[in-house]
């Protein structure tokens, strides 16, 4: 397990999409965020793969800044895999997507654990 930190500076009532390249191939397996500023509960922090939703982090309203958010992996995509290497870009970055709903500037912090021993099975068909 690697733990990918970053800190991303948030503009107010800016929409705005980051990408943080991803150092192997893996999967993310779960995270956290903090805001240096006060969030609502209209200011939901996405992880995705392309317009898939990875890793949803929703705060509850007026929560007080450096509260810890702990990210939920979406049903569907959460097991999406990351990888470097991949032909499709995509693949080879994590998009956080940041709504225009902040309402002050800040710096939002993410420590995401990405989960390096993912394994790919192939049938022996396939080989």
């Amino acid at each position: 397990m690697k733990q990918i930190n970053v800190m991303i500076p948030i503009a107010a009532t800016t929409a705005n999409s980051f990408y943080v390249a991803v150092p192997c191939k893996g999967i993310v397996k779960g995270g956290r965020m903090a805001y240096s500023e006060i969030t609502d509960a209209d200011e939901t922090v996405t992880i995705e793969q392309g317009a898939d939703d990875v890793l949803v982090f929703t705060p509850t309203d007026a929560l007080a800044e450096g509260t810890k958010i702990a990210g939920v992996r979406d049903t569907t995509y959460g097991d999406l895999i990351f990888d470097p290497a991949s032909a499709t870009v995509d693949e080879q970055v994590l998009k956080v997507t940041v709504p225009n709903t902040f309402d002050t500037a800040g710096v939002l912090s993410l420590s995401i654990d990405y989960d390096d021993s993912c394994a790919i099975t192939q049938a022996a068909s396939e080989a």
